[in-house]
């Protein structure tokens, strides 16, 4: 299967599922066009009145598939950003479960989302300066927002994985669950939101 975000609604709960598992979900470009489009007609579906973003398997995104990504390193932070700031401004309740690598691009998805809940071996990080990138500003300062300065600064500053337990303490997750219960508890919450 072509890597593509899957989508399902039912229960009033839209699951959206990044699927690219040859790659830890990494989001090619086409991935990331489309999420605004996709978000705008869930968005627009009265069925729907929560959203949960996953990936396929046991990651939830590594980021961007920088194989796709054929333009300048602006023009694809720009895709990135469009799809965040889409999520970001989703008028419905959104919901990240997130299993295992959650790097670059997928901690901006995630953090664009009103609350995540984590497996407990999940791991988190911002590698963009790993490749001399800057991370962009509308990513940082919804990072601070989440993480508070001295923590978004070891993220950005670093670009080292921290585990769930340590995403929990510094707001960047608001529940770390044991494998077998998450997919449990976010089915859970959206009902409560729903």
């Amino acid at each position: 299967m072509e890597p593509q975000l899957l989508h399902s609604v039912g229960d009033g709960i839209a699951t959206v599922v990044i699927h690219h598992p040859a790659k830890r979900n990494a989001m090619t470009a086409g991935m990331w066009r489309a999420l605004p489009t996709l978000l705008d007609g869930l968005a627009a579906d009265p069925a729907v009145r929560a959203v949960v973003l996953t990936g396929e398997g046991d990651t939830f995104c590594a980021g961007a598939d920088i194989s796709t990504l054929r333009g300048s390193s602006d023009e694809a932070q720009g895709l990135a950003v469009r799809a965040e700031d889409a999520l970001a401004a989703f008028p419905k309740p959104t919901l990240a479960a997130v299993r295992g690598y959650c790097v670059g691009g997928g901690a901006q998805l995630a953090a664009a989302c009103d609350l995540r809940f984590a497996e407990a071996g999940a791991l988190f990080g911002v590698t963009p300066a790993k490749l001399g990138i800057v991370y962009p500003a509308s990513a940082t300062r919804r990072l601070v927002s989440l993480v508070g300065p001295a923590t978004a600064k070891y993220l950005l500053f670093s670009g080292e994985l921290i585990d769930a337990e340590r995403a929990l303490r510094t707001g960047l997750v608001d529940e770390v669950l044991a494998g077998d219960e998450l997919d449990k508890r976010v089915t859970e919450f959206a009902r409560v939101l729903t």
